[in-house]
């Protein structure tokens, strides 16, 4: 595994984060010289806010306004095992705010459909001898959740910056007995400098934290320039609020307006969350084919707030 430092680039949480007293101290503070909100009173967000400190993945959040591949797995898969078992993290009944982060909100729920679509995406580059990456990797479940029956040979590099996230890669790869077929990668995706070797490049997630355009076109390329011809990216994309477009893509027949409003106030009133990058659907597909990218496809959620883009190079 190579081992680059410079972590200060990390964009999708942060490295060190502040105790959870200081974090809840210093935005109870900035909620009470905001005031009351025209939706919601400061009273109110103080309740919230004293409700996601009682949870882990709420803790976790306020401490770093985004979320680790450790999280980003345990959110992705609640549908498979937490919404059964009823049990969170630590294997305790979920709290209501809990409840509502995993099963309730809008862009949560578009998030869980994502997943699903990317896997049946990817599933169908399994071939032996291929090389199937994942840039950022998380936990690589989006690659060792898929069916690898009669597949003799075949490559699962997962690429990504924070090395707390590879080992619990490597964890989950041991646990699906796929630790033989995986290869690490510490490296930041915009410094990939891999030309030609992939057949599959899956990438959810930094998108949605950068908001300059530019250095997502710049992943782009690098993504372009990683795949072998003929290979294939999946990644996704945020479509923006009706609030920041007059056309917004969002199917708002499939969206509880309540749940969002809700959603609004846990993630951008209170959290402050980094993960609030909105992209259209023809932005993608001017950024994607300017950098070389053919036959580009859309495969939306029921919301059609967290698109998954298909491309080849």
């Amino acid at each position: 595994m190579e081992d680059l430092i410079q972590r200060d680039r990390l964009i999708s949480h942060n490295i060190s984060p502040s105790s959870i007293q200081t974090i809840l101290e210093k935005t109870a503070t900035r909620i009470k010289q905001q005031g009351d909100k025209p939706y919601v009173t400061v009273k109110r967000q103080l309740e919230l806010l004293e409700q996601l400190s009682q949870f882990d993945f709420g803790c976790f959040l306020l401490q770093n306004q985004g979320i680790n591949g450790y999280w980003t797995h345990y959110m992705l898969t609640h549908p498979w095992f937490g919404r059964k078992t009823r049990k969170n993290n630590r294997g305790d009944a979920f709290s209501e705010l809990e409840n509502f982060l995993l099963n309730c909100a809008p862009t949560m729920l578009a998030t869980q459909q994502r997943f699903e679509i990317f896997l049946k995406e990817n599933q169908k580059c399994v071939k032996d001898d291929a090389n199937l990456a994942c840039i950022p990797c998380g936990m690589m479940g989006e690659l060792l959740y898929l069916n690898f029956k009669h597949i003799n040979h075949i490559v699962l590099s997962g690429i990504d910056y924070d090395a707390e996230t590879l080992q619990d890669a490597m964890s989950l790869g041991d646990k699906q007995k796929l630790n033989h077929f995986i290869k690490l990668i510490q490296r930041d995706a915009w410094h990939l400098d891999i030309h030609n070797e992939f057949d599959l490049i899956s990438s959810n997630g930094l998108s949605i934290y950068e908001p300059d355009d530019k250095k997502v076109e710049k992943l782009y390329h690098n993504f372009y320039n990683a795949l072998k011809p003929g290979g294939k990216v999946v990644t996704s994309f945020l479509t923006p609020p009706p609030i920041l477009t007059d056309n917004c893509e969002w199917e708002m027949t499939k969206i509880n307006q309540q749940h969002l409003l809700l959603q609004k106030i846990l993630f951008a009133d209170i959290i402050d969350a980094k993960f609030q990058c909105f992209r259209s659907t023809e932005q993608t597909r001017t950024q994607l084919s300017t950098v070389g990218f053919k036959n580009i496809q859309f495969i939306y959620d029921e919301a059609k707030m967290f698109p998954t883009v298909v491309a080849y190079k």
